[in-house]
């Protein structure tokens, strides 16, 4: 099987996978909608998530995938190292959660000094005690996760994919598990021990491809191997990069604590929704991609490099465009249907579609954001992503702190919005002034393609929505019509990166 065809055939795998877990997870997304709406106790559990997620993120999550798989995949290649790579995982392994656990555990111990003075200052001295215990909780999970990420870009290093893409589903069965047998006892502190149920599991889905690929996992740490120095090196900037980007999402926190109630939760559903095609489009792609990225860069084989770039950005495009414009067409059913009742109430529905029209447009544009960002990170370099993540930060909470206080948070989603689309256009442009042109002239015409056949999906959902009331018919008819007009002008326009994917279906 060439190359190629591996790539698109696990994409399509990864995305079913991930495609599955963002099933469960506007499951989850509906059923804690339900329960807890968009009232203070959610907004004080969406707060407390926030600063775990940062040690996480910055310790184990996006900056050691970025590091660890180019040089873990270096010793995979060379036969001559293939001991000195299982030294190497089982390091890093060991070094996370160490790391992790010590991080984590000073952070329960500050937990109430952070909510009261950095995270949500302006909420109630009740509603900070509350965000800070429900903190402590979540901080064991964050330690249980990190370790569940090394085991994914170990797969992932391996070229396996499966299973680390369908590992977030054990995260939406434990905040299930957490809503119906702990909360009903413990409040929004039961919704909170779900999320360490979920890492546990997160852990255990894992195992069995560990086991066929015969990777054995050890405590241990080997001093002075020159991998642990290397995965170190290009950490270092990764940690800036992601440290920037969850800075800005603190100081969303932060500000939303002095707007009205229900707005950081609301933020956030937004976001989970918008998520949806991000991920599927986007991430799965990237995923798939970035191993081979790497090896192809370590080859010299830049001309094939920037092939596979061409390609992913081709597929990525013609599939996001017409997914944002979808949120826009079809986010007032979709909300309707998926989040609306119980405590979730028209007023909520109202909030959350003001956020998504705003944030649909960071579908295109963190989709692409995923492909070029880690462009860098396969040639080794980390150095030029943090610069210009430090950049787009200062732009971020510039923006954030001009447009709140005229339009709420629905300014706080757009100075977010404009300063993704402004990262991803730089990253772009820094790319192809190191590796050259990425064939821009048919860029542009799947690009061009894309909103054409977009424009017609818009008139055949429109019409739609025209005819019928009920929300779920909107859905279910508006966007298999959008859908299928969208299919056939952008066939009829020449565009077949679409086709690919639907002959492996077939297949």
């Amino acid at each position: 099987m060439n190359r190629t065809r591996h790539l698109l055939k696990s994409s399509l795998f990864v995305i079913l996978f991930l495609g599955l877990g963002k099933i469960t997870g506007l499951i989850r997304v509906r059923l804690v909608s339900t329960a807890f709406g968009t009232g203070p106790e959610y907004d004080a559990f969406t707060a407390a998530n926030q600063l775990p997620e940062v040690f996480f993120i910055v310790i184990a999550g996006g900056s050691l995938a970025a590091a660890f798989i180019p040089v873990y995949s270096a010793y995979l290649t060379s036969d001559s190292r293939a001991k000195s790579s299982a030294q190497l995982a089982n390091s890093i392994l060991t070094l996370v959660m160490m790391l992790l656990g010590s991080v984590s555990a000073v952070g329960a111990l500050l937990a109430p000094w952070l909510t009261r003075v950095i995270l949500v200052p302006s909420f109630s001295p009740e509603m900070q005690q509350l965000t800070a215990s429900i903190m402590r909780i979540i901080l064991i999970q964050t330690t249980i996760f990190g370790v569940s990420g090394v085991l994914s870009s170990i797969l992932n290093a391996h070229q396996h994919f499966a299973l680390p893409a369908l590992a977030p589903i054990a995260l939406d069965i434990g905040y299930i598990a957490g809503l119906y047998l702990l909360s009903p006892r413990l409040g929004i502190h039961g919704l909170a021990w779900g999320t360490v149920i979920g890492g546990v599991l997160h852990i255990i889905i894992q195992l069995p491809a560990l086991i066929s690929n015969k990777i054995r996992i050890r405590l241990s740490f080997r001093y002075g191997h020159s991998g642990i120095a290397e995965v170190a090196r290009l950490m270092g900037p990764r940690i800036v990069t992601l440290g920037a980007i969850q800075v800005a999402d603190l100081i969303v926190i932060r500000l939303s604590s002095s707007l009205p109630i229900g707005s950081t939760s609301g933020y956030f559903y937004a976001y989970a929704l918008m998520q949806l095609p991000e991920t599927l489009f986007g991430t799965a792609i990237a995923l798939v991609l970035f191993p081979t990225m790497a090896e192809l860069f370590n080859a010299g084989d830049i001309e094939g490099l920037k092939r596979s770039i061409f390609n992913a950005l081709k597929i990525i495009w013609t599939l996001t465009i017409p997914a944002a414009a979808g949120l826009v067409l079809l986010g007032k059913p979709l909300i309707g249907i998926m989040l609306q009742g119980g405590a979730f109430n028209a007023q909520s529905a109202r909030l959350v579609y003001s956020v998504l029209v705003v944030f649909s447009i960071r579908v295109v544009s963190e989709s692409t954001l995923e492909i070029v960002a880690r462009l860098f990170y396969a040639q080794h370099n980390t150095r030029t992503p943090m610069f210009t993540y430090l950049g787009w930060l200062f732009v971020n909470v510039a923006l954030a702190y001009v447009l709140v206080n005229r339009f709420g948070i629905v300014g706080l989603a757009a100075a977010s919005t404009v300063a993704f689309t402004l990262l991803a256009a730089a990253l772009y442009l820094l790319n192809r002034r190191t590796l050259g042109s990425f064939n821009e002239a048919a860029l542009a015409a799947a690009a061009a393609r894309a909103v054409v056949a977009t424009i017609a999906m818009a008139a055949a959902i429109w019409i739609v929505n025209q005819l019928v009331a009920s929300d779920l018919l909107k859905l279910a008819i508006g966007g298999g019509f959008g859908i299928a007009t969208y299919l056939i002008v952008s066939f009829l326009l020449g565009g077949r990166e679409i086709l690919s994917f639907l002959r492996l279906l077939r297949a």
